[in-house]
């Protein structure tokens, strides 16, 4: 509470006490918060112009920490005046106890002086509580105000802008889908492309996080600043109640304009465009389940084929040692029989290394097989999930950049009478 005559004050120092606690914690968090990282720099960036004043000098962070120290300040001269009250009542009754007893002239005097001296105090105290009281008003009025006003524009000319571009994002999405079906077969997936998709999804948690962060952090910031200017603009009688009919007419407005500013806020769905993001990293997290899951298939292709590569050159070695053997003396090497489908030649000795080179070579081609359907799957599955997943994510994010820049154009019209 930053604005109340002396005799409020004389009544009502317990609840202005409490007040100006609540006061410096909501402009603690205020200044603490508005002086922290920027929560997605990249994609929502407001322009940091806006929240200097004319000429560059005063920042809308600066002007809640000088705030801050008024306020401080202001506690301790209310605690000092009602510290000299307290003794003033003492003096008081001390006085009244003295004459009714009839005590010492001298007593009586030393007593009527102290308390002269006390009502000195006090009203030093009081006119120091007045000028500060004063001097924090001035400063909402004439940086705090204009300050937030600014704000309020750039924060709406950003999200005008991140409508413009979503609304582009997702015309180029549409665009796109024919162009990408026109190629009938992929390629396999590589590490790069797995390394790719995961980069993918780290990036749009990390989008989806900060977009949750950066709503959070201007609602928490206009619910703080509500909540101080509801306690500043709030004048208490004597009998500390509410009485708004000494409020002037700009402070009214000034409040007006926060409160809606801070309904705005509350109204905005951000829980389509939220869960759209997050539908969207479990899209691009199954295209990388799918994609490992071609890589191990492809790891088993692999690996089959090698064994069959090392199996067909043994064969080839054994055979040439063999018929070289035969050849040696002078005798004809055994032929394999007609049938090579089921068996060989019982006589033929390296008839069931020829087996087992057949059985591996049905198992290359099993496992070529399985790689090439997943391949197919795994494309299918990646063109489907994203052709179907980014145009609902640009279109929520299109919708609710839309809804946001239009309830914040609603409350800069409203700034206009703060200027």
């Amino acid at each position: 509470m930053l604005e109340v005559s002396r005799a409020h004050l004389d009544r009502s120092f317990k609840q202005l006490r409490k007040t100006l606690y609540h006061s410096n914690s909501i402009l603690s968090n205020l200044s603490s918060s508005w002086t922290s990282k920027p929560p997605l720099v990249v994609k929502y960036r407001l322009d940091a112009g806006s929240l200097d004043g004319p000429g560059g000098s005063k920042s809308l962070c600066s002007t809640l920490e000088r705030l801050l120290a008024w306020e401080k300040k202001l506690y301790q001269e209310v605690k000092a005046r009602e510290g000299q009250k307290i003794k003033h009542e003492k003096k008081l009754s001390a006085l009244q106890s003295q004459e009714c007893k009839g005590g010492d002239e001298a007593k009586l005097d030393k007593t009527k002086a102290s308390i002269t001296r006390l009502q000195s105090l006090i009203v030093v105290t009081s006119q120091a509580v007045s000028t500060t009281s004063a001097a924090i008003n001035g400063l909402r009025d004439s940086d705090l105000v204009p300050q937030l006003v600014e704000l309020c524009h750039g924060i709406m000319y950003m999200w005008k802008s991140m409508h413009q571009y979503h609304e582009i994002q997702s015309n180029i999405v549409q665009q796109v889908r024919g162009l990408v079906n026109q190629s009938s077969k992929g390629h396999s997936t590589s590490e790069l492309h797995k390394q790719a998709t995961r980069d993918l999804e780290s990036a749009v948690s990390a989008w989806h996080s900060s977009f949750c962060r950066l709503i959070k952090i201007q609602r928490d910031f206009i619910l703080s600043l509500h909540g101080w200017l509801k306690l500043n603009l709030t004048p208490v009688n004597n009998d500390n109640i509410i009485n708004n009919n000494n409020s002037s007419s700009e402070p009214s407005d000034v409040f007006s304009f926060c409160d809606e500013w801070k309904l705005a806020l509350d109204r905005v769905p951000d829980t389509v465009a939220s869960e759209a993001i997050k539908s969207f990293i479990n899209v691009v997290h199954v295209i990388s389940v799918k994609q490992s899951e071609e890589l191990k298939i492809k790891k088993r292709t692999d690996t089959a084929s090698q064994e069959l590569e090392k199996k067909s050159s043994s064969l080839r070695s054994i055979e040439r040692k063999f018929y070289n053997s035969y050849s040696m003396v002078g005798i004809t090497p055994p032929e394999s029989g007609p049938d090579n489908g089921h068996g060989l030649d019982a006589g033929d000795p390296l008839a069931e290394k020829k087996l087992e080179l057949a059985a591996c070579q049905r198992r290359v081609a099993d496992e070529m097989v399985r790689h090439s359907k997943a391949v197919e799957v795994t494309r299918a599955m990646t063109l489907n999930n994203l052709q179907t997943g980014l145009p609902g994510v640009f279109q929520a994010l299109t919708s609710f950049s839309s809804l946001f820049t239009e309830a914040l154009e609603s409350v800069c019209s409203r700034s206009y009478a703060l200027k």
